[in-house]
């Protein structure tokens, strides 16, 4: 039931889920989604951090860290994996082979992948 509830809410995140025209914020307003915690495979680098700061993935998955700030970064993983500078435009990916809470810094930024197991399906 958790993963049907984290999959409506991300879908309705992701694509754009808003009022019809006419009702609450106007076209000057931004539509706000959050950046704390989303299901995926890509964090994206920006000038306020790491977005979203908190990705839950599965066993296998790679995460890819992706720089759209003007100048190099550096994600350090709390195991000691560091990607080295990251240009603008350029990536970092890991794999990450086992469920965990894997902490990561981001110049004083800091973030956390976790990997999940996925739920039994019914009858199992």
């Amino acid at each position: 039931m958790r993963g049907i509830i984290v999959t409506v809410v991300l879908a309705c995140a992701v694509a754009g889920c808003s009022a019809p025209a006419g009702e609450g914020a106007g076209p000057d307003v931004p539509r706000v989604v959050s950046t704390d915690v989303a299901v995926g495979k890509e964090i994206t680098i920006t000038a306020a951090g790491p977005v979203p700061r908190h990705l839950i993935a599965g066993p296998g998955d790679r995460i890819t860290w992706r720089n759209t700030t003007s100048g190099d970064q550096t994600v350090t993983l709390a195991d000691g994996t560091s990607s080295g500078a990251i240009g603008p435009g350029q990536v970092f990916t890991r794999e990450f082979p086992t469920s965990g809470s894997f902490t990561y810094k981001l110049g004083t930024a800091s973030g956390l992948v976790e990997i999940n197991l996925p739920e039994p399906s019914a009858g199992s």
